[in-house]
């Protein structure tokens, strides 16, 4: 199973970023970074679920 991953999204401008900063590297604003868990893409776990029983 992959796993997830963190990124930071600023609550003014909408930027992402990979690594927390007290600062958006997008609009200057400060303390706006706002952490969030990324599920990896492609990962369907109900079909995970469903092809476990099935083994």
């Amino acid at each position: 199973m992959a796993k997830s991953r963190t990124a930071y999204t600023c609550s003014e401008c909408g930027a992402t970023s990979a690594r927390w900063s007290g600062q958006c590297p997008d609009c200057k604003a400060w303390n706006t970074m706002v952490e969030s868990v990324v599920e990896p893409q492609g990962v369907n776990r109900m079909s995970q679920t469903a092809h476990k029983a099935l083994a």
